[in-house]
């Protein structure tokens, strides 16, 4: 195995499980973007620290999400904190404009 496969692949898979559908389907633009990079609810609670349930809130709701947890998925996605902080502001600011 190469080094550059080595890196910070503890929890990640090399896999293509989510297809266009489910992309579309995907409650808000952070669980969007958690189909688009592969990453499982499995992962995604491993990633954190947290239980699979704790993990399924923060999915359906990403403002629960501590700076610590963004600061988690930023590593592993190569993505800085501002752009997940700008995913979670995005589905804010269209829900706002949805019930006006």
């Amino acid at each position: 195995m190469s080094s550059h496969l080595n890196i910070n692949t503890k929890y990640k898979t090399m896999t293509k499980k989510y297809d266009l559908h489910k992309i579309r389907e995907a409650r808000n633009e952070f669980e969007a973007m958690l189909r688009i990079k592969g990453i499982s609810a499995r992962t995604f609670a491993k990633l954190l620290g947290v239980a699979e349930i704790t993990s399924a809130k923060y999915i359906n709701d990403p403002t629960l999400l501590r700076y610590t947890h963004m600061d988690s998925i930023a590593i592993y996605c190569n993505m800085s904190v501002k752009d997940i902080v700008d995913l979670i502001e995005y589905d804010l600011v269209s829900d706002a404009e949805r019930f006006d």
